[in-house]
C-alpha cells in the first residue's frame, strides 16, 4: 500500500486520518457523493479509507484557493495596475476555480492511479504466466510459485503476488487469497486469468491448462492490438507529415501572397509565430501517438 501522499495533494494523508471534529463531516458527505471511491482507493493501493482521504483532499483544496489568491493578486495587479475592485474580483475567481479542480483531481485521483496500475500489471504478465506455467508444469506447488513470482523482477505483477503472498501467510487459503487479488485489481486481464485459476481449483481441474489457455489468450489479443496500432500508426504518420511539412510553408506562402495583394508585408513575428504553433502541434501529435502505443511486453 502507498505510504507517501497521492500526486500534488498539499495535507497529508496520515494527519487526515487523526483529525476529528467537523470537517468530518464534510469527508463523510464526499465519500457518499462519489461511492467508488471506496474500490478505487483498494485498486490504487493506497492505504487510507475513504472518509480521511476525503478529508484531505478537501483541505487540500483549501489550501489550493489560497495559494491561488495570492495568484490572482499578482495576475490582478500586472494587469489592472492597481488593487481594485477588478483585482478581487480575479482573486476571487482563481481561488474559486483553484479549490474545484484541485478537489475534483484529488477525488477521481485513486481511479487514474488504479488504470495506470492496470496497464503496468499487463506489461509484464505474460512473462510472469509463462514462469508459473514452467514451474506447475515442473512439479512445483502453487504456493511456491506464486511465491516465486513475487521475489522475481515482474514490476506490478510481483507486487500484486507479493500481497496474496501475504494473505496466505496470514491463515487466508489459496482460493480466497487469488479471489482478493480478483477483486482488488483494475486489470481485465489478471482479473479474468484469477477468476480461470480459482474456477479451475475449485472444479479439481488442472491449473496449468487454465494458465495455458489464458496464455494463448494474451498471445492473441497483443497480436491483434499491435496489428491495429500499426494500421492506425500509418494515418497517423499521413497527417504528422502534412502538419509538419505541408501547412506550415503553405501557411507562410499564404500569408505573402495575400500580403503582397492588400499592399502590407508580413512581419517576422507572423512567421515565429507559425513555426511555434506548428511545432507545439507536433510536440502533441507525438505524445497522442505514443499515449496509443498497445501495453504489450517490453
Amino acid at each position: 500500500m502507498q505510504k507517501q501522499n497521492p500526486l500534488m495533494m498539499l495535507f497529508p494523508l496520515e494527519t487526515a486520518k487523526r483529525i476529528t471534529g467537523p470537517v468530518t463531516l464534510v469527508g463523510n458527505f464526499l465519500a457518499k457523493l462519489v461511492f467508488s471511491i471506496k474500490y478505487d482507493l483498494q485498486k490504487a493501493e493506497i492505504d487510507c479509507s475513504p472518509e480521511a482521504y476525503c478529508v484531505a483532499s478537501f483541505l487540500s483544496a483549501i489550501i489550493y484557493a489560497v495559494m491561488f489568491i495570492f495568484v490572482g493578486l499578482a495576475f490582478g495587479t500586472i494587469i489592472t495596475r492597481t488593487i481594485g475592485l477588478e483585482t478581487i474580483a480575479i482573486m476571487i475567481i482563481l481561488s474559486i476555480l483553484a479549490f474545484f479542480s484541485s478537489l475534483a483531481f484529488h477525488l477521481f485521483y485513486p481511479r487514474i492511479a488504479s488504470m495506470t496500475l492496470a496497464g503496468l500489471v499487463e506489461q509484464d504478465l505474460l512473462f510472469a504466466l509463462r514462469t508459473m506455467l514452467l514451474q506447475l508444469s515442473s512439479g512445483i506447488s502453487l504456493f511456491e510459485t506464486i511465491k516465486s513470482i513475487s521475489r522475481s523482477n515482474y514490476g506490478q505483477v510481483s507486487t500484486e503476488f507479493e500481497m496474496v503472498i501475504k494473505d496466505i501467510n496470514s491463515g487466508v487459503s489459496e482460493s480466497v487469497a487469488l479471489e482478493k487479488l480478483a477483486f482488488r485489481t483494475r486489470s481485465d486481464i489478471l482479473k479474468k486469468t484469477i477468476w480461470q485459476m480459482v474456477t479451475t481449483m475449485k472444479s479439481g481441474g488442472s491449473v496449468t491448462n487454465a494458465i495455458t489457455s489464458q496464455i494463448d489468450s494474451l498471445v492473441e489479443q497483443q497480436t491483434e492490438s499491435i496489428k491495429r496500432y500499426s494500421a492506425e500508426l500509418n494515418l497517423w504518420t499521413l497527417v504528422y507529415l502534412i502538419i509538419a511539412a505541408a501547412v506550415p510553408s503553405l501557411g507562410v506562402t499564404f500569408l505573402v501572397i495575400a500580403s503582397s495583394i492588400g499592399g502590407s508585408g508580413i512581419g517576422r513575428e507572423a512567421v515565429i509565430l507559425i513555426a511555434v504553433l506548428a511545432f507545439a502541434i507536433q510536440i502533441a501529435m507525438i505524445l497522442l501517438v505514443r499515449s496509443k502505443v498497445p501495453k504489450v511486453i517490453k
